[in-house]
């Protein structure tokens, strides 16, 4: 019996020892299995973070690159609004502006409706003795002339002498007188402007009519005040070429010469080619011929020069032969003044 009890302990003690040693030789192995693979995995896993990092950098300079870009379309936007807020800011003071003249206009056109209605109400107040008094009337004929002038031309053309005596010392009393003579004639159809050689203010209205509206007079005005072009101080050749151009298409033309004195021809032989020039086919003169002249010579010398003789000479008989009228100014007046 005892003998049977050793042998079975003996046999559970050493198969429990070859389960011990069989686990452990099982971890063991486990352990160098896993360390042989364990560096392929940390490379794979590094590789992988590397290339990571590579696309994280190209995307942060792309993002970067988008933004520098979003960036400058909001400068370029920035800088269009502000021209755009700056155009409307000018479109409003345009616009008040324009209301502005709206309400001037609007005012006027009140004032004018008020004006006419009291003279229309005072029209019907005139008394019996009234009217028989305006019977007795008599208004002054439309060509009755002013200062000598007669005004019943519809067309005016001035022909100024631009040689330097009266450039450099008249030319601001000639635009005066100027002036004066358009007073005269508040609105006519057409009016034009040449030198004494035919040399025009304007040369786009060559051979045509300057419209006569206050914003032309003042164009005209402003031109003249350095206006210099080439002059031989002879009337011949302006006027002429005035009346020829002019007076031979339309009626009701009126010539005025601005000058101070007269170089060259025979004043016979000026007067009578003026005078075929002006010619209609009736023999009679198409425009009436004026001239105001300037005592330029002799503000500065003291005494009438040949030229300035000669000049009035010429003009009186121009003006004579062309149903016209000569002024001779003097010292220091105008055409005002001797009216």
């Amino acid at each position: 019996m005892s003998r049977r009890r050793r042998r079975t302990a003996e046999t559970f003690s050493l198969s429990f020892l070859d389960c011990i040693c069989c686990g452990f030789g099982a971890i063991i192995l486990l352990v160098v299995i896993t360390k042989m693979f364990e560096p392929k995995l940390r490379d794979e896993s590094a590789d992988q973070a590397e290339g990571r990092l590579i696309w994280l950098t190209q995307r942060i300079e792309d993002i970067s690159i988008d933004t520098d870009r979003t960036a400058e379309q909001l400068s370029v936007t920035e800088a269009e609004l502000a021209r755009e807020r700056q155009r409307l800011a000018e479109l409003r003071r345009e616009l008040a502006r324009i209301e502005g003249s709206y309400d001037d206009a609007r005012s006027a056109a009140m004032i004018a409706e008020d004006l006419e209605g009291r003279l229309n109400r005072a029209r019907q107040r005139l008394t019996e003795e009234m009217q028989r008094l305006l019977a007795d009337f008599r208004r002054r004929p439309e060509d009755a002339p002013v200062g000598g002038i007669p005004i019943d031309s519809e067309y005016i053309i001035f022909v100024i002498d631009t040689s330097p005596s009266m450039t450099e010392y008249t030319w601001g009393r000639m635009m005066q007188t100027m002036e004066e003579i358009l007073d005269v004639y508040p609105e006519v159809k057409g009016m034009q402007v040449m030198n004494d050689m035919g040399t025009y203010l304007f040369s786009r209205y060559a051979g045509e009519w300057i419209t006569d509206t206050p914003a032309l007079r003042r164009a005209v005005m402003d031109a003249l005040r350095n206006w210099r072009p080439f002059s031989n101080s002879s009337p011949v050749e302006g006027i002429s070429n005035a009346a020829r151009t002019y007076a031979t298409r339309q009626h009701g033309v009126s010539i005025y010469y601005l000058g101070d004195e007269m170089h060259g021809h025979n004043l016979d032989h000026a007067a009578r080619q003026i005078q075929r020039a002006n010619r209609g086919p009736d023999g009679k003169p198409m425009a009436r011929i004026h001239s105001i002249g300037f005592p330029v010579i002799y503000d500065y010398t003291g005494s009438v020069q040949a030229t300035g003789l000669r000049f009035a000479v010429l003009m009186r008989i121009v003006c004579e032969q062309n149903n016209g009228t000569f002024v001779a100014l003097h010292s220091g007046r105008g055409l005002r003044g001797v009216r």
